[in-house]
Formats: C-alpha cells, structure tokens, sequence
C-alpha cells in the first residue's frame, strides 16, 4: 500500500498526507474527550451514589477488577507465588507489565498514589487515540466527516467504561493506532518501535506482526521479499522487534518465577482453560444468562470480522480475527471488551457508516446509551461488564 496519493483535482503532483492536524480538529478532539470524561464519570459517581453499597469516588468507583490487580504490581511488584482470590492459587503475573511500570513511574514523579498514576496514564493513553484514529481514518481516504464521526464513536463506544478506568485499554489502543498509522505510511521503524510497547502492554500485541506483514506485502509484492532489499529488510527486522516486549516480560518472569510462560499457565485460577472456541460459544447458549449475553456478542464480533473481510480489509480483518479467537478459546468472560478495545472493530462500524451516513447519529445514540448503561454496571461491580 502506497502512501504516496494524488492531489485534488487542479494539482498537479504526488504528496504525502501530513501528520499535521488543524486547529478545528483539535477542538473537536479537545471537546470530544472532555465530553466524554465528563459523561463517563459523572456516571460512574451517580451510578455509585444511586445503586452502590458504599459512597465512594468516580476515580474509586472506576478501579474495578483488573485495576487493583495493577494496584498490587505498583505498590508490591510483581508476586514471587500465588496468593489471590478465595482459592490463593492467583497471581499478577497474568498483567503486562508496561502500563503499571508507567503508570508507577508517574505516581512517584508527582508524588500521588497509584490509583491516581493509573488513571492519569490510561486517560494520557486514550487522548492519544483520539488524533491517531483522525489520522488513520484520513489516510484511508475516507473523508473529513466520517473521520470526525471516527473520533466521536471512539470517545463514547459502549465499552468506553474502560477507557476511564485503571485497564489497559486506553494504551494498547492508542499504541495499535499508532502501529496501523505508521504501517500505511510503511514507516517501519515507529512500527518496531510501538509494536515492543504493545507487545509489553498486552501478550496479544505481538499477533501484530501479522497486519503488519500483509500491509508490506500488499505495499511491496511477494518478490520484493524475495529479493531482499533494504525495504524488505526493514519489514523483516520489524516483524522480529514486536515480539521483544512479550519477550522481555517472559525472560523476567523465568528468573522470577522459573516459569517464562507463567501469564498464561496462571490463568487458571480464572476458570481460563483451552478449549474449542465454538464449545465456548455454543455453552453461553447452554447456560444463559450472562453468558448467552457474552454469546451473541460473539456472534456480533463475527459479524463485523466478516464484513472487514467483505470489504477486503485484510490486514485488519486478520488481526480482528486472532485478537478474538484466542481468548475465546479459554472462555467467554471479557469477550465484549476485547472486541471493543481493538481498532479493526471500530474500522469495521466506521466503514459501514461510510457507505450509509444516514445511519451515524443512531449508531452514535446507541453507542452512547450502552456506554452509560455498561458504565453504571461496572462501577457497581456487576460481573457481566468484565
């Protein structure tokens, strides 16, 4: 995929559309996260205040979850043996370590407690997303008004609850923005270097390498990699860096742990075993509730996967494809978040917005609404959010 377009009609001549963004978008941007911090704890404090069992702050009220297991890792590092939840048999190794490394780093900088580091670098995070995806959208030419319909989509998508809260959302999807951005610009070496970010904020974000390698070839061809020129070998040598932040984590807990594989084998102490991702699936159904919910949005996810496909988004497509077949493979919890959380998910509703605008301020109102109801939820701790 060529970077290099044609000017509008009446020039002349190739450009590279530029990384600078106008002061009407940085409003909007501006507005769009101010707006939607706003919404989303205002919900968070009323939804406490009207239906929780203790009178706590939003920021509180948002560190639900995965966030006190960050808690820990900031305040006690990483655990030499399992400990946690009713049974001892958890761990925090199940948590990468670059967001509460950052988010530790920033509490003692301002001298504040963790809590306040974490949130201050997932809010740091998703205000980075924000311009990323205007970039992103305009670089693939799909125009100023489905761009700026990206943003706002972004800011208030149902699941924007951990967008505000301590997880790791805000960061792995401003980091995977980031990579996809510099991927079609073929702009190789910031995608090596966010890529170590992403693989070290989420074990998923090494399955990058795959956008990333059909991006090049679809730039390049198969023959240039054959050839084993010098754009080839940027690609190549960007494939083998991604993985370096998985790498790293894994190297430290062998000699933490003597286990380098320790994230995964602890999650059992979740009820995550491997297992047929369609079994997991077919048993929501089977046992209802919550888990038929977690079901049928499955069903959603590969509903919008195969339309990315349809419209031959492949690199996207692909990834969409691996970021949520795999955790399916050891369960249904989650499964919601992690759909929401990846880039090729929101491409997948931008672009049918993009074919028929009629239908954004519905899918906008829609997606405002859940977020509010899923936000009032997670803050009361009810566990279909997670």
């Amino acid at each position: 995929m060529n970077d290099i377009t044609t000017l509008p009609t009446g020039n002349t001549g190739p450009y590279r559309p530029s990384l600078a963004i106008s002061g009407r978008d940085w409003l909007m941007i501006v507005a769009a996260f101010v707006l939607s911090r706003v919404a989303l704890y205002g919900m968070g404090y009323f939804g406490v205040q009207l239906y929780g069992a203790t009178d706590i702050g939003p920021l509180q009220a948002y560190c639900q979850f995965d966030c006190v297991w960050f808690q820990r890792i900031i305040e006690n590092g990483y655990d030499l043996y399992p400990r946690w939840l009713s049974k001892g048999n958890a761990a925090n190794w199940a948590f990468m370590p670059l967001y509460p490394i950052l988010s530790g780093a920033l509490s003692h900088l301002l001298n504040v407690e963790s809590l306040i580091g974490l949130m201050l670098v997932a809010n740091i995070g998703f205000f980075a997303s924000l311009p990323l995806l205007l970039l992103v959208l305009r670089q693939l030419k799909l125009g100023d008004d489905t761009a700026r319909f990206g943003v706002w989509l972004l800011a208030f998508s149902p699941f924007s609850a951990y967008f505000v809260s301590g997880y790791t959302e805000p960061m792995f999807m401003a980091l995977m923005l980031g990579m996809f951005l510099f991927a079609y610009r073929e702009q190789w070496l910031w995608v090596a270097v966010l890529g170590v970010g992403l693989s070290a904020t989420r074990n998923l974000g090494v399955m990058m390498v795959f956008p990333v390698l059909i991006l090049a070839l679809q730039a390049y061809g198969w023959r240039e990699f054959f050839r084993f020129t010098e754009r080839a070998f940027k690609v190549v040598l960007t494939l083998w860096i991604i993985p370096f932040g998985l790498f790293a984590y894994m190297f430290y807990l062998y000699h933490l742990t003597g286990d380098a594989l320790a994230f995964k084998h602890i999650q059992v102490a979740w009820g995550r075993y491997m297992d047929s991702p369609i079994d997991w699936w077919l048993s929501g159904f089977e046992l209802g509730g919550r888990k038929a919910y977690l079901s049928i949005m499955v069903m959603f996810g590969w509903c919008l996967n195969l339309y990315l496909f349809s419209q031959k988004r492949w690199a996207e497509a692909t990834l969409m494809f691996i970021c949520c077949t795999i955790p399916l493979m050891t369960g249904l919890n989650a499964m919601p978040r992690y759909m929401f959380g990846l880039y090729p998910t929101l491409l997948a509703i931008i672009l049918l917005a993009h074919r028929w605008p009629a239908i954004r301020p519905a899918i906008l109102g829609i997606s405002g609404m859940t977020a509010s109801f899923i936000a009032v939820a997670f803050v009361n701790f009810k566990f279909f959010t997670v």
